[in-house]
């Protein structure tokens, strides 16, 4: 498969962060979220987002999410979709949103 055919397969989806809590079971420090993907419903999953957000900026950021791959248990929490963000030099997590709000589950192309 080449790298198109392999992006194409890649459900990428904008969608809005309704929960954040600490997730305390884990060794690096990261947070549990809850994103509405719209017509796709509410996906769960953890990321490691604490040296730039604090958790009342993350309810209500509309983000983009990988949302077709496998569930993956983390610690005591399943994780549903996978949170998409440039990784910074310091580790810092730099979330992808929308440059203005749209549809919850819209597809990225």
């Amino acid at each position: 498969m080449n790298l198109i055919e392999a992006f194409k397969n890649l459900d990428i989806r904008t969608g809005t962060i309704i929960r954040a809590e600490v997730f305390k079971e884990v060794k690096k420090p990261a947070y549990k979220l809850w994103i509405d993907f719209g017509e796709l419903g509410i996906k769960k999953t953890s990321a490691q987002l604490t040296v730039i957000y604090v958790l009342e900026d993350l309810v209500n950021k509309q983000v983009v999410a990988i949302v077709n791959f496998e569930p993956k248990q983390i610690a005591n929490f399943m994780s549903e979709c996978l949170i998409l963000g440039a990784l910074e030099a310091d580790g810092a997590v730099n979330l992808l949103t929308t440059d203005k709000p749209g549809v919850n589950g819209s597809r990225i192309a």
